[in-house]
């Protein structure tokens, strides 16, 4: 084949998706601090900001990404963690940190989220006001793409107009933030039930261990038990309703800032253990 040929086929090939173009062009070795991967070659990795980076959640995100070659910025008041940065996401006095936070980010995560059942006011701020900010900040900073970690539909219908009215308006909020900013494929979500993982107990957030959780999905995830799961009514489908594991979560999480899963969302188990699975 000529060169002219060749010229003309590459001419006409598809633009693809820069975040993935990124990680493909990308084979250059990593850096290590602390037993955790925290940088990649900056010249082809894609820049990924995740909010809540040092958070149950947001620093396994941190840790998958960084293996994956992303270059990982982690964001947080403590700035805890490698390669963090410490802002305060509680006042609009954070949008310059946040801005410099972000200078050439490809995709911002947000992993935070406030528990708090007795004060909606702080629950209606934390898992909505600091995320909209992170929003906002994003979209300034010429971002390509936002994933957000929500909540399942199941729990936000089952009991989300009846308790924590605060933690399910600010969840929802932040929701229509993305969308707003990053409508269509530019945005994800990431809908998880009930998390689990680690090696302790919590009551604030309610967490069971991994070894705990691990029981709970080999009883919730039979067939059996979703059977009857899809067929009840909302508050015994939410109780039946198969634990998410926290390394699922956050794989998933990852797969969707780097364009590996299809679609707007995922929203449950299997649907999160499915865009999970293509991190690998």
């Amino acid at each position: 084949m000529s060169a002219s040929s060749l010229a003309s086929r590459a001419s006409r090939a598809p633009a693809r998706v820069p975040v993935r173009r990124a990680l493909v062009s990308r084979r250059a070795s990593v850096a290590r601090r602390a037993g955790v991967v925290v940088r990649a070659d900056s010249s082809s990795a894609p820049k990924v900001v995740v909010l809540g980076g040092s958070g149950f959640v947001g620093s396994r995100v941190v840790e998958k990404l960084a293996a994956a070659g992303a270059e990982v910025v982690s964001v947080s008041k403590s700035g805890a963690g490698a390669n963090g940065v410490a802002v305060d996401l509680s006042t609009d006095a954070c949008a310059d940190a946040l801005a410099d936070a972000m200078k050439g980010a490809d995709v911002v995560v947000s992993c935070v989220g406030v528990f708090d059942p007795a004060d909606d006011d702080k629950a209606r701020a934390g898992n909505g006001d600091f995320n909209v900010r992170g929003v906002n900040a994003a979209k300034a900073a010429g971002a390509k793409r936002f994933v957000y970690v929500s909540v399942a539909d199941i729990v936000k219908d089952t009991v989300g107009g009846a308790v924590m009215k605060g933690y399910f308006e600010g969840k929802s909020a932040t929701e229509r933030a993305v969308a707003d900013a990053f409508p269509g494929d530019a945005s994800f979500l990431v809908k998880p039930s009930f998390i689990y993982g680690g090696d302790a107990f919590s009551l604030n957030p309610p967490r069971v261990t991994q070894q705990y959780g691990d029981v709970l999905v080999k009883l919730l995830g039979s067939g059996a038990v979703k059977a009857i799961a899809e067929k009840a009514p909302g508050p015994i489908a939410l109780t039946l309703a198969e634990p998410q594991s926290v390394d699922d979560v956050a794989a998933a999480t990852a797969a969707a800032a780097l364009g590996k899963c299809d679609g707007a969302s995922v929203d449950g188990a299997d649907d999160i253990k499915a865009c999970a699975a293509k991190l690998a």
